[in-house]
């Protein structure tokens, strides 16, 4: 049975569709059967920020007017294999959407839903930058899921930046989790170069990190900080600043 997870963000811009590919990426390359579902039905950014923009033949839409099964509506990854997006464009029903992952979840070890299908999810995670409104939107989401039920899973601090870190200007992730009192799942690096679709080595040993996680591994998280200490940390922390 597949561990369905869903991930959402506490506003938009946080990242959550970078972190689920992310966290897609790991997972397959692992040997995990993996499915995301994208669940923004208007533009189908999920399969954009994956790299497989327009690949797809069908999409939920298709399903919900029984045009198609559950399992044509998937694009399979070109690279990495145990990879399949289920792309949700044209879709507005909701529940459509829900018993399509019920339908293909026996298939896969991981479901990630990117904001979406929550109600077939055993865990939630939230997605926050680490930036005051942001964070301040993630409190107001966890309570919300908190009192529709779910099982918070912890939050992903995404953007984080070990410069602004050490001067002050924003907080460790581990004090937003305090703050928020939700546990600190993972944390994601600064990588601007991320929504342009180019997974650098550096960004991705963060997500094979919080992959291990997801499956149970006891991983200690990293320091963001680590880079941006001494000479050459200065100089990219004052590089940082001019950007």
């Amino acid at each position: 049975m597949a561990n369905k997870i869903f991930i959402t963000k506490s506003k938009g811009g946080a990242g959550a569709t970078t972190v689920v590919a992310g966290l897609g990426f790991a997972l397959a390359s692992a040997g995990d059967r993996t499915l995301i579902i994208d669940g923004d039905n208007l533009c189908g950014c999920g399969l954009s920020v994956c790299g497989c923009a327009n690949m797809q033949v069908f999409t939920v839409a298709d399903y919900e007017r029984g045009a198609c099964r559950a399992k044509q509506a998937m694009v399979q990854h070109p690279k990495y294999k145990n990879l399949y997006i289920m792309p949700t464009l044209g879709c507005t029903d909701k529940e459509a959407t829900e018993l399509a992952v019920r339908e293909v979840a026996e298939l896969f070890d991981f479901v990630l839903c990117d904001d979406v299908a929550q109600a077939v999810c055993r865990r939630t995670f939230v997605v926050t930058e680490p930036y005051l409104p942001s964070v301040r939107a993630a409190d107001a989401k966890l309570c919300t899921l908190k009192d529709g039920g779910a099982r918070i899973g912890g939050i992903i601090v995404n953007k984080v930046n070990g410069g602004l870190i050490l001067g002050g200007k924003t907080s460790y992730p581990e004090e937003i989790a305090a703050t928020l009192n939700a546990p600190l799942f993972a944390l994601v690096p600064e990588d601007m170069a991320l929504t342009l679709g180019q997974w650098r080595a550096y960004s991705m040993k963060y997500f094979k990190l919080a992959a291990a996680r997801l499956k149970g591994k006891n991983v200690k998280l990293p320091y963001p900080e680590s880079g941006y200490t001494g000479a050459s940390g200065y100089f990219r922390r004052k590089m940082r600043e001019r950007i």
